[in-house]
């Protein structure tokens, strides 16, 4: 793939915006939204687009994950660039900490092997592999293992720790990789494009979903004042304010895609979650 012209910003040429677009099947490369980025307009024959072709490292000093030892050509070629929905383009310019250079390549890498998959298929229509099955829930059973899920949402000391344990639960599930806060690999699998039996593959589509529906909902109570984030405190604590309509309805979500994942945990006798565990009280 050719490199975009050279510019102030060293920007994509449209042949390099379109190649990132393509390689993901048009969806947002984030794995925690893979939102389809290309629509039909209405009344008409034309289509319109909410994704962007977003640098990597910055195309310009001063943008996010700027990196000087790049040249012009290399800051305007496929390689920096990755494809996401306008929402993602703009999180991951907004929280740079959180979002290094080294984590948008895998999104890209896992976009694209994700897309590929889905256009040849993982197994033969009808071929189930039950221990191949087995396995993946167990290491998905794995994924739910932590505080996110085993307490209300009004015990929350931090709900940006709990917004982003949810994030990285649905990049585990749908990657196959499963890491601590700090980044450390815990665990690595196969996504639940893996799974060969359509029902389980559906199911976890659906608990996904709905950890998906947590995050859009807890990005409402930010802007709604409905959650009120607290500055760190110097002995480390955060305590958080939130409205208690607010934790019923987490509380309840959250309970709702554990019954579902129990479901499958029952099916290959793996220790179902279990939400909220006893030493959290009500």
């Amino acid at each position: 793939m050719g490199c975009g012209p050279v510019s102030d910003r060293d920007d994509f040429s449209q042949k390099v915006k379109e190649a990132l677009a393509r390689r993901v099947g048009f969806a947002c490369s984030n794995p925690s939204c893979r939102q389809l980025t290309v629509g039909p307009e209405e009344g008409g024959e034309g289509a319109f687009s909410v994704g962007e072709a977003a640098h990597i490292t910055g195309a310009a000093p001063g943008g996010p994950r700027y990196d000087p030892d790049l040249t012009h050509e290399q800051r305007s070629c496929i390689d920096n660039g990755i494809w996401l929905c306008a929402k993602c383009a703009t999180l991951v310019d907004k929280d740079r900490e959180h979002y290094p250079a080294g984590r948008l390549r895998e999104w890209r890498e896992w976009a694209e092997r994700g897309a590929r998959l889905a256009l040849e298929g993982v197994e033969a229509p009808g071929v189930v592999d039950r221990q191949n099955d087995m396995e993946l829930i167990r290491f998905y059973a794995q994924c739910f293992d932590r505080e996110a899920f085993q307490q209300p949402f009004m015990g929350e000391r931090s709900v940006t720790d709990f917004d982003r344990a949810i994030e990285d639960t649905i990049t585990a599930i749908n990657t196959g990789c499963l890491r601590s806060r700090d980044g450390h690999v815990l665990a690595e699998a196969k996504g639940k494009v893996y799974l060969t039996n359509p029902d389980w593959r559906d199911k976890m589509d659906t608990v996904v979903d709905i950890l998906r529906a947590i995050r859009s909902r807890y990005a409402e109570a930010i802007k709604s004042k409905e959650v009120y984030v607290a500055s760190p405190q110097p002995d480390g604590q955060q305590a958080d304010w939130i409205q208690p309509e607010l934790g019923a309805w987490m509380d309840a979500t959250r309970a709702q895609a554990l019954r579902l994942f129990g479901e499958l945990c029952e099916a290959v006798n793996v220790p179902a979650p279990v939400f909220p565990r006893p030493h959290w009280p009500f």
